[in-house]
C-alpha cells in the first residue's frame, strides 16, 4: 500500500502537478514527481497549501532540488545548501527496511552496474519500483551499500524506466548518453521481479556478488 500521507498530499495537489507537466511537455514529469515523492519547496519552506499555482521548485526527501527552467527544462541539485534539511521529513512508511525486504515488495529493478577507474572494485546503482509505484534507490560502493535518493538517476534514465514500466522480462538498456554512476564497463539492466531464471543467469555470470539478494529475492 502507498504512504497514506503522501499518497493524500499528492492527490490534494494533483491539480498542481498536472500543471507543471503541461507547461514542460515532459511526459514523465508527473510520474517522477509522485514517484520520487517530491513535493513543491513552497509546501515545505513557505507554508504552501491549497491553490493550482505553477511550482517550480521541489524537493526530495534527501535534500536534493528538481527545478524547472526558463527554458522549460529539468535542473537538478544535489546536495543542495539552500534547503534546511530540519524541515525535510520522510514519508516512507518503509524507510528502514533493508534492501532484500525493499526488493520483496517491489515489482521492477533498474540495475546500473560499473567498475571503479581501476577496474577492480564494482559499483552498483539499484532503482527498486514497489508495488505501490514509489521508487526506492540503493548505491554500493566499495562494498557498501546505502539508500540514496531516485534522483541520483538523472533525466534521461528517468524517462527509460517510465516508458519500459510494462516490462514483461527484462532487457539490457544500451542507448543512453549519461551514466548515473561515475564508473567504468557501466552496463544497465531493467527487470520484473522476481526475477526469471535468465536474469539470474546474467547476474551470476556478470555481477555474481549480487546473486544472493536477487535469489533470496525470488525465494521470498
Amino acid at each position: 500500500m502507498k504512504s497514506p500521507s503522501t499518497e493524500h498530499f499528492h492527490a490534494k495537489i494533483d491539480r498542481t502537478i498536472r500543471l507543471v507537466q503541461s507547461y514542460t511537455e515532459i511526459d514523465y514529469l508527473g510520474w517522477l514527481i509522485k514517484s520520487a515523492r517530491l513535493k513543491p519547496h513552497a509546501h515545505i519552506f513557505e507554508g504552501f497549501r491549497h491553490g493550482v499555482k505553477l511550482q517550480n521548485w521541489w524537493v526530495d526527501e534527501y535534500r536534493n532540488s528538481l527545478e524547472i527552467t526558463k527554458k522549460k527544462k529539468l535542473q537538478i541539485t544535489y546536495n543542495d545548501l539552500r534547503l534546511d534539511k530540519n524541515k525535510i521529513i520522510c514519508t516512507d512508511i518503509y524507510y528502514g527496511l533493508s534492501m532484500k525486504q525493499i526488493a520483496q515488495i517491489s515489482k521492477l529493478v533498474y540495475l546500473c552496474a560499473g567498475k571503479d577507474e581501476d577496474l577492480y572494485q564494482n559499483c552498483f546503482l539499484i532503482t527498486f519500483v514497489g508495488i505501490d509505484n514509489f521508487l526506492r534507490t540503493y548505491l554500493s560502493w566499495f562494498g557498501e551499500w546505502q539508500p540514496v535518493s531516485p534522483l541520483l538517476l538523472g533525466e534521461e534514465h528517468f524517462q527509460i524506466l517510465f516508458h519500459n514500466l510494462d516490462v514483461k522480462h527484462f532487457q539490457q538498456i544500451k542507448k543512453y548518453k549519461e551514466n548515473p554512476i561515475p564508473c567504468q564497463k557501466e552496463q544497465v539492466w531493467l527487470s520484473y521481479l522476481p526475477a526469471s531464471d535468465d536474469f539470474l543467469n546474467v547476474i551470476k555470470n556478470q555481477y555474481e556478488t549480487l546473486l544472493p539478494i536477487f535469489k533470496e529475492i525470488n525465494n521470498g
